[in-house]
């Protein structure tokens, strides 16, 4: 595997490598006013690395068609999306499983989630979120487990809690 990535990184231009480090914005599901342009012209010049909220399996699938068969170096593409509280399937915010203190709810509705983006071609996901919300007024207190540093991340995959 280094092999692999010593030649093909030794293949690629400065702009490449840069591109590979880029991920733009895909329109569908965005969470801002900003979306990219000229995407495909940026994809097959391997001026983009991976697309941020593109959600429907054929239009992933086409873009990532465009990247391995159009691209010099026929490099796919990595696709993510905000999976916060779930991906089709909406559960409640973070905070409320996080206040249940029961894991295998937490990981179960995770597991639904991940396997729904998956489903649709998403290999990326902003979840979960491990920020420890300390001031209220930060504008994404909503989107992590809440203030307790043991309730974030410190549970076996079996549900029981690590220990300290």
């Amino acid at each position: 595997m280094n092999a692999f990535i010593n030649q093909l990184m030794a293949k690629m231009s400065v702009d490449e490598k840069i591109g590979q480090l880029n991920p733009v914005t895909g329109g569908e599901a965005t969470t801002g006013a900003v979306v990219s342009t000229n995407v495909e012209a940026k994809i097959k010049k391997g001026e983009i690395g991976g697309i941020f909220s593109l959600t429907t399996p054929a239009k992933i699938r086409r873009t990532q068609e465009i990247a391995v068969n159009s691209s010099r170096l026929h490099i796919p593409l990595i696709f993510g999306q905000d999976v916060i509280h779930g991906y089709k399937t909406a559960f409640p915010i973070p905070l409320a499983p996080a206040a249940s203190w029961d894991m295998s709810l937490i990981k179960r509705t995770a597991r639904v989630a991940a396997t729904e983006a998956s489903a649709d071609g998403i290999n990326w996901t902003f979840s979960p979120m491990v920020d420890i919300a300390r001031d209220p007024r930060w504008g994404r207190v909503a989107e992590g487990n809440g203030e307790d540093p043991y309730g974030i991340g410190n549970s076996k995959s079996d549900g029981t809690r690590v220990s300290r």
